[in-house]
């Protein structure tokens, strides 16, 4: 995430892409650099760690994971291939937490005992530990498949991505589950982050994108933390209201149809757009009665015929045209405070 260009946040941040980094050759924007842990389903922050542009990603995982071992117990972490590592994915697992990743395609992964294969197609293998022990070696499971990739011109080409997991039961955890549950680790995560960017509006230019405002490196992290905060409030808020009795109400008119759209003529495209449920505040749901929900529609198309834009100069009036008009409701026109022609509409079941 870019920051303020202070003498101070680049002396404590530093920045990334240049091999200089002050000066004329530097970037334009010193960073703070962020790893984030996100859920899949909200994609709430769970946890986050800040450090240096320059700092590892694989390094403040694994100082997030020591500090926070309680944020991966009980969870499957999906990380992409640049994280894999003997220490990470052992602190993970010592966390009470399980892993699926995707590995480089030079990362050794050495055929088990027969091959290692399992009937779901993937295959048992190691991690080899930095000891170089064979007692030291951390067990995993392979699962490979094939994706086509466009590559210009029209042309497809062929690419063997390999998944490795430390849920080793293949019948709990079969291969398919396996490669969807990765494939969700770009809306969880990449996703999540673009969202959580829109948010910064209003500071530098179009070239620059989000830039956190603070001067000094003490309130950049705050001010990092606040916004952190407040993206992950804002979902709070949208989870809650898909709780509510407000959100039933919404599921229940899409199960059934909706009541009083039907047979309205002119108010056909009012009431689809003014539903009655729309305007339903949290705590305060409709009943399911079909009394009570007959009763809201009739109230709510009421309220639109008192709202219906009618304009000045209708097409019947008598100013439009030379002959004296035939129709019947031109007249009932009469005046108002305003001096415009108001006009009566009825419409069939309302009086």
């Amino acid at each position: 995430m870019n920051v303020a260009d202070t003498p101070a946040n680049r002396a404590m941040f530093g920045c990334t892409g240049t091999a200089e980094q002050d000066g004329e050759g530097a970037a334009p924007f010193p960073q703070v650099r962020i790893v984030a842990l996100t859920a899949r389903a909200g994609r709430a922050v769970l946890g986050a760690i800040l450090g240096r542009a320059r700092a590892g990603e694989q390094t403040l995982l694994a100082r997030l994971v020591r500090r926070r071992p309680d944020l991966f117990a009980g969870r499957v972490t999906c990380f992409d291939r640049n994280f894999p590592g003997y220490d990470l994915i052992t602190a993970i697992l010592a966390a009470g937490g399980h892993v699926v990743a995707r590995v480089k395609a030079g990362i050794s992964l050495p055929a088990g005992p027969g091959g290692g294969w399992l009937p779901d197609g993937s295959r048992l293998t190691w991690l080899n530990a930095p000891s170089g022990k064979k007692e030291d070696r951390l067990p995993v499971r392979a699962a490979e498949h094939n994706v086509i990739l466009p590559c210009g011109d029209g042309q497809e080409v062929s690419e063997t991505c390999t998944l490795i997991t430390t849920l080793l039961d293949h019948q709990a955890a079969p291969a398919d589950a396996v490669r969807e549950t990765y494939l969700t680790r770009w809306s969880a995560s990449e996703t999540t982050f673009g969202e959580d960017k829109a948010t910064i509006t209003g500071a530098g230019d179009r070239t620059s994108g989000p830039v956190l405002r603070s001067g000094s490196p003490r309130l950049v992290i705050s001010e990092a933390w606040a916004w952190l905060t407040a993206t992950q409030l804002v979902r709070a808020s949208a989870a809650a209201a898909l709780r509510s009795q407000a959100a039933a109400a919404r599921a229940l008119r899409r199960r059934s149809p909706r009541p009083g759209h039907r047979g309205r003529g002119i108010l056909h495209r009012r009431l689809a757009l003014h539903d009655p449920f729309h305007d339903i505040l949290p705590g305060h749901g409709p009943s399911s009665s079909l009394d009570a929900l007959a009763a809201a529609a009739d109230a709510a198309a009421r309220a639109a015929l008192h709202t219906l834009t009618i304009p000045g100069r209708q097409r019947h009036s008598r100013r439009a045209q030379k002959a004296r008009p035939k129709f019947p409701h031109a007249t009932a026109a009469k005046k108002t405070v305003t001096g415009k022609p108001q006009v009566t509409v009825f419409a069939p079941g309302f009086s």
